[in-house]
């Protein structure tokens, strides 16, 4: 992968810790990685201001700190000038801290006392990120939907993103066919990760929203992103064909029937049924975008009624491969199921917190091995506009 050369690069971290001692001690751990710590402050108010005109690969960041600013609000206010990555550092490790720190540009969490080895694999996995890296990252976000344009269209949903290398082989995307009163989304998973996979996401994101806004059908959608893949990464000039292959999985929703189709190649999902209150995993398994498919045998077509209170969830590997526990295994669908059945009368916006919170106490001091990316959805609840849902009621 491209992005690994940059993984023991020097890098210029900002340390803040209230306690002397400790902060030297992080110190001497970070020199003695071969990295440079350009300032290390005893309070937040301090490190806000030093980032008003300077810049850091890294900050290594107390939560608890002894003045008016915890490191949490502390990051807040340094993103507003910069977003910065940070690895934050606690003596308590109470959930609540993790939960506040989830939604602050966080790559790592480690409880006192910090142990080097811990602390110079955390700081490895923050591969060093240039202007031309962090402008792609703002290009994707742009083309791809977030959270805040799901949430304008399903009243009831989960969105979870976190590229391993800041910009992502994995992408979302989300059609709204007023029309016909249908909407189309899903999510699509790259051959790999880091700037290649990120290149790949790009080009078939775009076809797959052309291939979509000109059909219905989920089974010839997909035949035509196939096509036009194979037809945009294949040269007949020299040895430029590339084997980079897609991973994607479509659902259409059409409320007036309260009827949701699902299609895919090698992307799983999960179906919460609300009224035998159990989690249905469907398992698609054969060839990838890219392969040469066949319509009728290689792209299987589910068509599932619904309930008020049905979910579905839709995910890229990285979900289920993601290495860690006491024993450094996959997580596995076994346990992201039984995380699942556990939260199934939890409200969707606690469970967003909650399968993050799961996933990175799942994931500790392990690598992230792969992007992630999770969207799950109740159909039923939708954002539609008052004209819009009184075509729909009458």
């Amino acid at each position: 992968m491209i992005l690994n050369k940059y993984k023991n690069m020097k890098k210029r971290i900002v340390i803040v810790e209230d306690d002397f001692l400790i902060q030297e001690l992080h110190k001497q751990y970070i020199e003695k990685m071969g990295h440079e710590v350009i300032a290390a402050f005893s309070n937040g108010e301090d490190a806000v201001e030093f980032f008003k005109e300077h810049d850091a690969d890294l900050i290594l960041m107390d939560i608890r700190l002894e003045t008016s600013l915890d490191g949490i609000e502390t990051m807040k206010k340094i993103h507003k000038i910069n977003e910065i990555p940070v690895l934050y550092v606690t003596g308590n490790t109470e959930e609540s801290n993790l939960r506040k720190a989830l939604n602050n540009q966080m790559k790592g969490f480690l409880a006192k006392p910090v142990m080097p080895q811990d602390l110079e694999d955390l700081i490895d996995s923050v591969n060093t990120i240039n202007d031309s890296i962090r402008y792609a990252e703002k290009i994707q976000k742009a083309l791809f939907p977030q959270k805040n344009e799901m949430k304008r269209i399903f009243n009831k949903c989960v969105y979870i993103n976190r590229p391993k290398d800041t910009i992502s082989g994995d992408f979302p995307f989300l059609l709204f066919k007023k029309k016909h009163l249908q909407i189309f989304g899903g999510i699509g998973d790259c051959t790999g990760h880091g700037i290649p996979a990120a290149l790949l996401s790009v080009l078939c994101h775009e076809i797959v929203n052309n291939q979509t806004r000109k059909f219905s059908d989920l089974r010839l959608i997909i035949d035509r992103i196939n096509k036009k893949v194979i037809s945009s990464l294949a040269r007949k000039e020299g040895d430029t064909t590339l084997r980079d292959g897609l991973d994607l999985i479509i659902f259409k929703v059409s409320p007036e029937e309260s009827v949701i189709e699902i299609a895919g190649v090698k992307r799983p999902f999960i179906h919460f049924d609300s009224k035998a209150q159990k989690h249905n995993y469907y398992s698609i398994r054969g060839k990838s975008i890219g392969d040469v498919l066949d319509m009728e045998n290689d792209i299987p077509v589910f068509k599932i009624p619904y309930s008020p209170n049905d979910f579905f969830y839709f995910f890229s590997d990285g979900i289920t491969d993601q290495f860690g526990g006491i024993n450094g295994k996959k997580l596995m669908k076994k346990r992201l199921l039984e995380f699942l059945d556990s939260t199934k009368d939890m409200p969707s916006d606690l469970l967003e917190t909650e399968l993050e919170l799961f996933l990175r106490k799942w994931q500790g001091t392990h690598m992230q091995t792969d992007d992630i990316l999770l969207i799950g959805l109740n159909p039923y609840q939708l954002s539609f506009n008052h004209h819009l849902k009184s075509k729909i009621n009458n």
